[in-house]
């Protein structure tokens, strides 16, 4: 029985990245919120209310499949700068909101487009709120634009539920 040797094939690095993860190609971070859909809503969609927990920014939009939308926070000298663009991708209200987000080119990669997801469930005593965003293999990157995004929504939603708590749900 002849077999023919094995040829080496080259494999990029991300490839195995994103497989020892085992495909884990959506940053992701849920939450329960002690409110209505409504104020969840309020929540991810009021200008003065995004600020208090993403990166002191504030979310303007146009809201509608296609629209325009801009994070923009105020620097040290009182100038508006904006942070982050996308264009709404998906606009449910009271249940999925979606943008493609662009990020910046860097010196190790293109710029590139990532679609970020808000998934709106009520249960019985609130909303359950998901956040994810990806699809970082699919962007053909290397893990680290999904660990920046996955640790960024780790800190935001805490401080998304706390301001919650602080406007909208009532002591017991």
């Amino acid at each position: 029985m002849n077999i023919a040797p094995l040829t080496p094939i080259f494999v990029p690095s991300y490839f195995l990245k994103m497989n020892l993860r085992n495909k884990n190609s959506w940053a992701q971070v849920t939450g329960f919120l002690k409110t209505s859909e409504a104020n969840v809503w309020r929540l991810l969609t009021e200008p003065q209310l995004t600020e208090r927990y993403i990166y002191n920014c504030q979310l303007h939009a146009d809201w509608h499949i296609g629209g325009q939308a801009v994070w923009t926070a105020l620097d040290e000298n009182g100038k508006w700068i904006d942070h982050v663009r996308a264009q709404v991708l998906v606009y449910s209200p009271y249940q999925h909101l979606a943008f493609n987000v662009v990020h910046q080119a860097t010196a190790k990669r293109p710029e590139v487009t990532s679609e970020l997801h808000y998934i709106l469930k009520p249960k019985v005593e609130g909303v359950h709120l998901t956040i994810k965003q990806g699809d970082f293999v699919k962007l053909n990157l290397d893990e680290e634009l999904f660990e920046s995004c996955q640790q960024g929504w780790k800190y935001v939603m805490p401080l998304l539920i706390e301001t919650s708590q602080h406007f909208f749900e009532q002591p017991g």
